[in-house]
């Protein structure tokens, strides 16, 4: 086993004239030995022979003609037997030149082939993009066969690279566009607080956590006039820049609404109505809008469709304030708003906020909840704005301990301490 071993190893070119010599070698012992075996039979053959002959040379007195005949033939046999081991000799010599002739011949045509096939698969990416079919391979067996398919699968890696180059182009294209959109959308939403530092009426903040992709949560607040404030927490149907800029219509069209002089539901009114000219893709918004005298607390708000808000009162805990909504902008043209008052005390606070805070999702595949969310506001409800929201953020990160964020998480909240500021 260790000599079979020791004949078959190194290339395929050594493997072939090795078992070739082998095989070569193996027929001419054969040969010889059957040839030697023969001529050995043949010599008894004629010794025999002469030898019942000898009986009647001697009777009839030619002893020494016996001798001379026997002596002639049988040098003559073995001058023949001599030129046949001679021509014997001539012959192993011819086969032994023609199997390794012929063995280089197929190694020649084999081997070749294949180590320019090697040589080409190794150089590829560096000095060669594609395998390629070439006069060498062409051997009408299966060296051909076997490249021909190199060549193919080549020619659709090359194909395949190229489609993900592309791809890959488009995608960062398309991921630097949705990078300077979610930055656009971000730079619309107020970012400075305290937003309004001679104002000691009210404490305010509001955050929002985007997700991987674009969407279309915002919310905003504003000065309508000196006695009066608006609020605005919106979440755009859809993902990608069409929400986004559907998101920064929607901001400009009620805020403009609402510090024009129209009343909350007036304002939710005129953005259904100009946002459905054209919404051929079905996109609609839900809101929650609010205007507060600032004096006295009072306040008008209107709910399109959005999360219930949670409204603490002075000295007590954060409770959802549940109540019909009305339909969400953009779903029909002519759509009407219910609007209702509401009034703020000092100490009181609200917190408003959308679906990706309650929505907000672990491994498990559990969502946050809104029992979740008002425990979280609970653990310090006396807590400043600021810190509300952090609070919250902090326990829906505890909660989805690392898991993808599929929706932006957008919240605010405000702290009202009355006309002359007393409890800031």
């Amino acid at each position: 086993m260790g000599d079979r071993r020791g004949i078959l190893r190194g290339g395929i070119r050594h493997k072939i004239f090795s078992m070739m010599l082998v095989t070569i070698v193996l027929i001419i012992v054969a040969y010889t030995a059957v040839f030697f075996y023969q001529t050995s039979r043949v010599e008894k053959l004629v010794d025999d022979t002469y030898e019942m002959q000898r009986q009647v040379y001697e009777e009839n007195g030619l002893q020494d003609k016996y001798e001379e005949i026997q002596s002639g033939a049988m040098t003559s046999f073995r001058q023949k037997m001599f030129h046949a081991r001679n021509i014997l000799l001539i012959l192993v010599v011819l086969i032994v030149a023609a199997g390794l002739i012929s063995a280089y011949s197929i190694s020649r045509r084999i081997i070749d082939p294949l180590n320019t096939i090697t040589r080409r698969i190794a150089s590829l990416g560096i000095r060669h993009r594609q395998f390629k079919m070439e006069d060498v391979y062409r051997t009408g067996d299966e060296i051909e066969v076997l490249a021909e398919a190199f060549a193919k699968q080549s020619l659709r890696t090359a194909l395949y690279i190229d489609q993900i180059k592309r791809v890959t182009a488009e995608k960062e294209r398309i991921g630097a566009e949705l990078e300077m959109a979610s930055k656009i959308q971000q730079s619309q939403l107020p970012r400075l607080f305290p937003p309004f530092p001679d104002r000691k009426e009210f404490s305010l903040y509001a955050s929002m956590t985007p997700a991987k992709e674009v969407g279309g949560d915002f919310y905003d607040f504003f000065m309508i006039d000196h006695d009066h404030i608006g609020f605005v927490m919106a979440d755009v149907s859809g993902k990608g820049v069409p929400a986004a800029l559907l998101m920064m219509v929607s901001r400009v069209l009620i805020k403009s609404g609402l510090q024009n002089g129209n009343s909350v539901s007036e304002a939710l009114e005129h953005v259904n109505n100009q946002l459905c000219e054209g919404n051929d893709e079905g996109f609609f918004v839900t809101m929650w809008v609010a205007v507060m005298e600032i004096s006295t607390g009072k306040g008008i708000v209107a709910n399109a469709g959005h999360e219930h808000p949670a409204v603490r009162k002075a000295d007590g805990s954060y409770e959802l304030i549940i109540y019909r909504h009305s339909m969400p902008v953009g779903t029909m043209e002519g759509l009407k708003f219910r609007q209702h008052e509401f009034q703020m005390n000092p100490g009181d606070s609200f917190f408003v906020y959308t679906d990706g805070v309650a929505e907000a999702t672990n491994a498990d595949n559990e969502l946050y909840g809104t029992e979740r969310m008002l425990a979280a506001l609970n653990s310090e409800p006396d807590a400043l704005p600021e810190k509300t929201l952090t609070n919250v953020m902090d326990d829906i990160n505890r909660f989805v301990d690392g898991a993808e964020q599929f929706d932006d998480i957008t919240m605010l909240c405000l702290r009202y301490y009355g006309a002359d500021g007393l409890s800031a």
